[in-house]
């Protein structure tokens, strides 16, 4: 009889998800004519790298539907169906079902979601996420990396077509270059593209050399390849591409700023400039015509940033939640602030900004006391400091944005 209080929870669940999806949404629209704009998220201790992250998303209303829609009840089912069931093998099956938990994860980022948009639609303050570290086991005072958060968190949730918005795929390749035609490929999923910045010093160069740059397997140096087993080793060309059918709707393009040191056995932060385009065009590195490029243009839409150095730091997010519009705002915590694409940029890309602070903020405000710890804080870097540089970046597809931002 416990099964009679499931589908009561499934109609008020439907009911306020319902309510809450449509909410600011101007019918016929492609896109909000005023998108909803978070109050921020509070800091329980070191969960500055989980807000960051659900800034981005939040604010990307496909996100927040799709989430809201799945059912976190597992395959729970009515006692009018177990009436028609009379077999004891049905009977047995039914037992096993009613023992599935619902979704903890899916239920914390509902619940989230939930309260971060009545919070945006009243004007109310941050929002206090406990109840969401409390359901994933989080332990607050512990720093963990904002990018690997989201790659467990999506998995975790079972929305397939939530994790279908991220998840893309590349080739890897090894081709014989003897005129053969032999050749060896292999397709690579990803939920995002980790992109070295070591020897790169900006996204487009790094991406160049991931998947437009094939490495050469020499005969003569020792390194060729073998096609198949006992067949004599022949030059060849390895390496990976991007196809535009294997990308997604939201690109999360992670910039490998820790970086270990295998001479002296130790982690460190590259806090070295990397410049980023605001329209990404992937044709090229994906072969395909500027003409048919409508699968490989992006605009960015978040920029996750982390202050400090390896093992001890701060993360916060410059997002726009109108990808139409040039209007941005940092979340830092729950301290939200308007800002422009300059003082992004300036911040985000790291290193010396050619554009000057005003002198009275320079060590002032909310962020001043990170900014006097990890240096910097002159009017030649952006508002984080010298140590402030992007770690994530986020684009969506530009012909997915009608769908993305529709309800």
């Amino acid at each position: 009889k416990s099964l009679n209080y499931f589908p009561m929870i499934r109609r008020l669940r439907v009911a306020v998800v319902g309510l809450v999806a449509v909410v600011g949404v101007v019918p016929g629209s492609s896109i909000k004519s005023t998108p909803l704009v978070s109050t921020g998220l509070k800091n329980l201790g070191n969960t500055c790298y989980m807000n960051a992250q659900l800034e981005c998303a939040f604010h990307i209303p496909a996100v927040r539907q799709i989430a809201l829609a799945e059912d976190p009840m597992p395959n729970i089912e009515t006692e009018n169906d177990d009436e028609e069931k009379k077999d004891e093998k049905d009977v047995l099956v039914q037992n096993d079902i009613t023992q599935e938990q619902p979704n903890q994860a899916l239920i914390a980022v509902q619940e989230l979601i939930q309260e971060m948009t009545i919070a945006s639609e009243r004007n109310l303050p941050s929002v206090v996420p406990r109840s969401f570290c409390m359901r994933l086991g989080i332990p607050p005072m512990v720093q963990q990396d904002s990018q690997e958060f989201w790659k467990l968190l999506l998995p975790a949730m079972k929305v397939e077509s939530l994790s279908d918005l991220y998840k893309g795929s590349f080739v890897d390749y090894i081709r014989a270059l003897d005129g053969s035609g032999r050749e060896k490929i292999r397709e690579e999923l990803f939920l995002d593209i980790s992109l070295d910045i070591a020897s790169s010093s900006s996204l487009l160069e790094s991406m160049e050399k991931s998947f437009g740059e094939p490495e050469l397997l020499s005969e003569a140096e020792g390194n060729g390849w073998r096609p198949e087993k006992g067949a004599e080793k022949v030059d060849a060309h390895k390496g990976s591409s991007l196809i535009a059918k294997g990308l997604p709707s939201i690109l999360q393009c992670h910039l490998k700023r820790f970086n270990y040191d295998w001479q002296t056995d130790t982690m460190s932060k590259l806090n070295s400039r990397f410049a980023f385009p605001q329209v990404l065009d992937l044709s090229k590195l994906c072969g395909v015509e500027e003409e048919d490029a409508t699968q490989t243009v992006y605009d960015i839409q978040s920029v996750i940033v982390h202050v400090g150095e390896y093992g001890v730091g701060h993360y916060y997010s410059y997002v726009r939640p109108d990808v139409t519009s040039d209007t941005w705002y940092r979340f830092n915590d729950n301290i939200v602030e308007e800002v422009s694409i300059q003082e992004v940029i300036a911040d985000a890309y790291g290193g010396r900004s050619s554009t000057e602070r005003p002198a009275p903020q320079r060590q002032k405000g909310p962020f001043g006391f990170f900014r006097r710890i990890f240096g910097g804080g002159g009017p030649i870097y952006g508002w984080g400091g010298e140590t402030a540089n992007a770690y994530v970046i986020q684009y969506v597809r530009r012909s997915d944005i009608p769908t993305l931002y529709e309800s």
